[in-house]
């Protein structure tokens, strides 16, 4: 015996006794009948329906007429309000072609003359039952679709996340970070805006893998990321190149800002403290800090400009950060007039 539910067909007929005769016929032929005097009340309870359901409906009803009880649920169903399919029946004394046109491109989707046939009518109606059956389990692919398309998108999101994203720090990894110096450089160029570069590296970090292994690197690593993230604006970018090496392109900011920002991470850094187990590391790290000017044609000169005041803030003594200005003078932070 099967589980499935009977259809629900609701019945709107003025004639009481027709009304009578087929919720009668209809009930004994197995279905769930609800029977309406009218157009209206029809209406109201075919919005408390949840699932597919078959109308039976007079033409000619007082208050609303099967004819504008079939174009309300047509306009109900493409505003979504009914959302799901209902297979419309109009029950008629006309038999003109005309009518039965008009009756159709209404929405109606069949039609029953009256006096109508029982058997004529029981056979329409398991037509509708299989339109109705084949429109819920195409509804249902498509909600499944839906979902698999959801779970695809979610998960190409994810892999692209992963491809722009350094695993261990969760910082633009080396190639997304290029990709957004490109769109930066293009959009301040255009505007003719100050952009600022500046390159880091962890200080002596091969000695911390040396001695306390990798594992210990990877922490130093991981927190640093997290100190640098909180001396930074929500605008600028932080990312690692590899190794200990990170880079941190600064929009719309003047060098000697920017430099400020180094020095601030510098002290942020050397306050930190950092722990493998029960064991304290001692981190510092060195900046070189440059500024776009006119002779750089693009990402590559400013951050290599940058690298180079890196390599100054190394050979100087470390923990130190070294900037070029944007009229190319280098010196150490605090000493702009220094060395150039």
């Amino acid at each position: 015996m099967s589980d499935r539910h009977p259809t629900r067909i609701v019945i709107a007929e003025d004639d009481t006794p027709t009304r009578v005769l087929l919720e009668r016929q209809l009930t004994k032929a197995g279905y769930d009948v609800i029977a309406c005097e009218n157009g209206m009340e029809a209406l109201e309870a075919i919005r408390k329906e949840v699932s597919s359901c078959i109308i039976v409906a007079d033409w000619m009803m007082p208050e609303m007429d099967g004819l504008e009880l079939c174009t309300t649920v047509r306009t109900l169903g493409e505003m979504q309000v009914l959302a799901f399919f209902i297979y419309f029946i109009l029950l008629t004394a006309h038999s003109e072609t005309k009518q039965i046109v008009t009756g159709l491109e209404a929405g109606a989707d069949d039609y029953v003359t009256k006096p109508y046939h029982k058997q004529e009518l029981l056979a329409r109606i398991r037509v509708g039952e299989r339109i109705a059956g084949l429109q819920t389990e195409l509804r249902q692919q498509q909600i499944e679709l839906h979902k698999i398309n959801s779970k695809f998108a979610t998960l190409n999101q994810k892999l692209d996340d992963l491809a722009k994203t350094d695993v261990l720090t969760g910082l633009a990894n080396r190639r997304h970070l290029l990709e957004r110096f490109a769109e930066v450089w293009a959009l301040v160029e255009r505007n003719n805006q100050p952009l600022g570069c500046i390159m880091l590296d962890i200080d002596k970090f091969k000695s911390i893998n040396d001695t306390l292994g990798h594992a210990a690197g990877d922490i130093v690593l991981k927190k640093l990321a997290e100190t640098c993230r909180q001396c930074l604006r929500r605008y600028d970018v932080l990312g690692r190149i590899g190794g200990e090496e990170f880079c941190i392109i600064c929009p719309d900011s003047p060098v000697e800002g920017i430099a400020h920002v180094a020095e601030r991470i510098r002290d942020a850094v050397e306050q930190t403290e950092f722990h493998a187990g029960d064991k304290l590391i001692p981190v510092t790290v060195s900046l070189g800090v440059a500024g776009r000017n006119e002779t750089h044609r693009g990402p590559d000169d400013l951050t290599s400009a940058a690298d180079a005041m890196l390599y100054r803030a190394k050979e100087s003594g470390r923990n130190q950060v070294w900037i070029r200005d944007s009229q190319g003078n280098a010196a150490r932070f605090g000493n702009l007039a220094g060395v150039s």
